[in-house]
């Protein structure tokens, strides 16, 4: 076996032929970084020496030992030789990916900067980047991934490096490795409530770059170019991090809103899916969570089959008291969840949505798209993703976008593919803010294409259903106009007699189909608590029948009914009196 003294390389009598193995060496350097320094500096003159010589003929089968060379550099240097050696090392292997013989210059030059220090996406690389073996390529970024690990490589500068290689070189493998290790160093940079605002700030900057690149150079049919690519990536990784809780600010979301709105129909897609379900997933991560923490608290080794020792019984306390504190926090949960519901009543039912810094624009954006494109433009799945998303950003803001009801009425036919979710969309986009008149128009065309006689029971329950939930969401669509003069009056019963579309929907009640008699006296039901004066009155019944001589009515549109003390007061005072 090889010794110290075998191994240096001064003159002696004690000197051994045979060299070491670069394992035996990586050991010993890690034992001896100082006695070990002339050997490691020979390895890294053997490194350079093989870099040069790989990238005069890239596209060559590469020597076997480069691959170990590499790997033992990486490690030796992050862990024995950290500083100046680290980073030459670090600066070379970016120089091979980039195909660069600058000696460390290579890395820094490809990425050019902004103003404000952010660097920009090179969406192209040298030939001899290009044509590098993929065996070369993997060990680089293995040993780059490996010093980053240790703390030796700036984070901001290896995911420059790694999104350029990502965007270019069209290698699954590798660009699934380069995606998992940003997602994860991102998130061990996050951990343990150790946030680094300043380089998150950084970071969402550059994926908010990539994205507003592509959008500009996108071009409509082809294929995606590099720029695509990496902007898909981009919105991907803010998704992955949002959904892990490391990215949930109004950064993330402004980044997914201008993805959004990118003509390149993939980044739309993934961003537009991101906001339509990122609640629910995260929802069913929670839920599954808490259920493998309360499994794992669940199970006690009693040791039942095993020899009863102080030691094991004090583990099986400690276990039985564990699972008991896992069983009072979680019966607790379940009951402040069944107990405080004004909690849940104030929780916003969609948070990303909440977030977004100009939905207005954004929806205005979007539906321009969805009027001007032609049937080749979008599929008509991401059609679909783009009215889903704004009729629920215009529900959620209570947005005034006056051109969306009109676009959905070109959808709601009889035999429209996929028209109950149309239908859903229409819904959602009502609010109180919305003029009468846009509603009209839509349930006019719901009232003729669907509930008619010539149109089934389901068709004609799923109409009744619409309706009765778009009249929920605007009731003053139900108001008349009986404090206006004459000629309003005349005027608005030639564009919309409401008593006789609200009667006509109540004789649905007694149709002969279940699934539509149902449906109707839905219908019934809602106009009794709105506006009973609207029924006839069998059809009002025993509560409608009072809040009609109560005068119960909704409110037009623009009216405002103001309040002339707290709600309830009078409770309080009724309270203190003579008992």
């Amino acid at each position: 076996m090889s010794t110290k003294g075998e191994t240096s390389t001064g003159t002696g009598a004690s000197r051994a032929t045979q060299p070491l193995k670069l394992s035996q060496l990586q050991n010993f350097c890690k034992r001896d970084p100082d006695g070990y320094k002339e050997d490691y500096e020979a390895q890294s003159r053997r490194l350079v020496s093989l870099v040069g010589i790989l990238l005069l003929s890239p596209n060559a089968d590469p020597s076997p030992s480069l691959v170990e060379l590499i790997q033992f550099m990486a490690a030796v240097s992050s862990s024995s030789y950290k500083g100046e050696e680290s980073d030459k090392v670090a600066a070379l292997l970016m120089d091979l990916l980039v195909g660069s013989s600058s000696n460390g210059a290579g890395a820094d030059t490809q990425m050019t900067s902004t103003a404000d220090g952010v660097a920009l996406l090179q969406n192209t690389l040298p030939l001899a980047a290009l044509q590098l073996h993929r065996d070369i390529r993997k060990a680089c970024v293995s040993a780059l991934i490996l010093m980053r690990n240790k703390g030796v490589v700036r984070p901001l500068r290896l995911l420059q490096l790694f999104f350029q290689l990502m965007a270019v070189v069209p290698d699954k493998n590798l660009r699934e490795s380069l995606y998992h290790h940003i997602v994860n160093d991102i998130r061990n940079i996050n951990k343990n409530g150790k946030r680094n605002e300043k380089l998150n700030r950084t970071i969402q900057s550059f994926f908010h770059r990539i994205v507003i690149a592509s959008a500009a150079e996108a071009v409509g049919g082809g294929e995606d170019s590099p720029a695509d690519y990496a902007a898909k990536r981009a919105v991907q990784m803010t998704c992955d991090l949002y959904r892990r809780n490391v990215w949930n600010d109004e950064r993330s979301v402004h980044i997914l809103a201008s993805a959004a709105g990118s003509p390149n129909s993939a980044v739309t897609a993934r961003a537009l899916r991101f906001f339509l379900n990122i609640e629910e997933v995260m929802a069913v991560d929670k839920k599954r969570n808490d259920a493998i923490q309360w499994h794992g608290s669940e199970e006690v080794d009693l040791h039942l089959h095993s020899r009863k020792t102080k030691a094991r019984k004090r583990i099986v306390v400690k276990q039985v008291r564990n699972r008991e504190k896992k069983q009072h926090e979680r019966e607790g949960l379940i009951e402040a969840k069944t107990v405080d519901k004004g909690v849940e009543a104030s929780r916003k039912l969609f948070p990303a949505i909440e977030l977004l810094h100009d939905p207005q624009g954004l929806c205005e954006t979007i539906l321009k798209r969805i009027k001007n494109s032609g049937s080749n433009t979008y599929k008509f799945e991401v059609k679909m993703l783009m009215l889903n998303f704004v009729t629920r950003v215009v529900g959620n803001h209570e947005l005034t976008l006056l051109p969306l009801y009109t676009l959905l009425q070109r959808y709601m036919g009889g035999h429209q593919r996929d028209v109950s979710a149309i239908l859903a969309y229409g819904v959602q986009s009502c609010h109180g803010y919305v003029p009468p008149e846009e509603v009209y128009g839509i349930l006019k065309t719901i009232a003729h294409n669907f509930i008619t006689e010539r149109c089934s029971g389901e068709q004609m329950a799923v109409g009744i259903n619409a309706v009765r939930a778009i009249c929920a969401r605007v009731p003053s669509v139900l108001s008349g106009e009986e404090d206006g003069d004459e000629g309003d009056v005349r005027e608005k019963s030639t564009a919309w007699d409401v008593e006789a579309f609200v009667k006509d929907m109540a004789g649905y009640a007694r149709h002969k189909d279940r699934s539509v008699s149902i449906a109707g006296r839905g219908w019934v039901n809602f106009i009794r608590e709105v506006y009973p004066s609207l029924l006839q009155g069998k059809d009002r019944g025993l509560v409608g029948a009072g809040l009609h001589r109560h005068g119960e009515k909704p409110l037009r549109y623009g009216e405002v009914r103001a309040a002339s003390g707290v709600a309830g007061g009078g409770l309080f005072a009724a309270g203190e009196g003579p008992k």
